[in-house]
């Protein structure tokens, strides 16, 4: 398995950073439901941004944001791999949440 250079990485990065905004957002309002309830809401965060947050995200991403697809094709990196890198980045954070909740 050939890993990406140094420059995709940080194409890679710069990508899900400009998802997280949309994630975050939409995580936190399904999380306001349970808002008397600290841990409850934080597992539900978790749940919603690994699952929520990244569907709503690539979907915007698709919908609104093409024109982006072309640049990173163009520096190589493909929309799979782009959406690879959010769907993990999101679930790493997802389930070290929903693994801090359990606990709290």
């Amino acid at each position: 398995m050939l890993l990406p250079s140094k420059n995709k990485l940080r194409l890679l990065v710069v990508f899900y950073k400009s998802t997280l905004t949309l994630s975050i957002g939409i995580s936190a309002l399904m999380a306001a439901f349970s808002v008397f309830n600290i841990a409850g809401m934080l597992l539900l965060f978790g749940f919603c941004f690994l699952s929520g947050g990244t569907v709503v995200t690539l979907l915007y991403k698709e919908l609104s944001k093409k024109h982006e697809y072309y640049f990173y094709y163009n520096k190589g990196i493909s929309k799979w791999a782009l959406a690879f890198t959010c769907i993990t980045g999101n679930l790493l954070i997802g389930i070290s949440l929903i693994t801090i909740a359990q606990y709290v």
